[in-house]
């Protein structure tokens, strides 16, 4: 019988599916105060999700979620501006690929494009602050209106 898996006995095979990890961060970019791996009942009040885990600034309280089975945050720590941000902006890209005018792969390599960022591997809108975000929502309306 295999041990349950957590983010500190995490799963070789989930850990393997992700492209570009991220370390886990110790201090927070917002505010300097320590992070951590937490339940994110800590966060929300109750526990959500299969993979309930996420690191929680102690100060300012970013948060970010673990890619699951994994100990491997699914982007930067985020403010709440932040995460607003960031669904807005994932909202409008979400529509360029999920119309099936283009694969989500070939969606990720024009807005890479469209941002300037040379490396497609390092567009993940859970990586951008708001002012990225806002680039990201200004770049998709101006692509979906021509």
């Amino acid at each position: 019988m295999s041990e349950i898996k957590t983010p500190w006995n995490p799963s070789r095979k989930a850990i393997a599916r992700v492209t570009n990890p991220l370390p886990v961060p110790t201090e927070c970019p917002h505010c300097g105060e320590c992070c951590g791996i937490v339940n994110n009942s800590e966060i929300y009040g109750r526990e959500y999700g299969e993979w309930p885990w996420a690191v929680l600034c102690s100060g300012c309280r970013a948060y970010v979620g673990l890619h699951p089975f994994t100990g491997i945050p699914l982007g930067t720590l985020a403010t709440e501006p932040i995460r607003k941000a960031r669904s807005a902006a994932k909202d409008e890209f979400n529509k360029l690929w999920q119309r099936g005018a283009m694969t989500r792969s070939a969606a990720y390599a024009w807005l890479a494009g469209a941002l300037g960022i040379a490396n497609v591997n390092e567009c993940h809108i859970g990586w951008f602050d708001v002012a990225q975000c806002d680039a990201v929502i200004a770049a998709v309306k101006q692509k979906v209106s021509q």
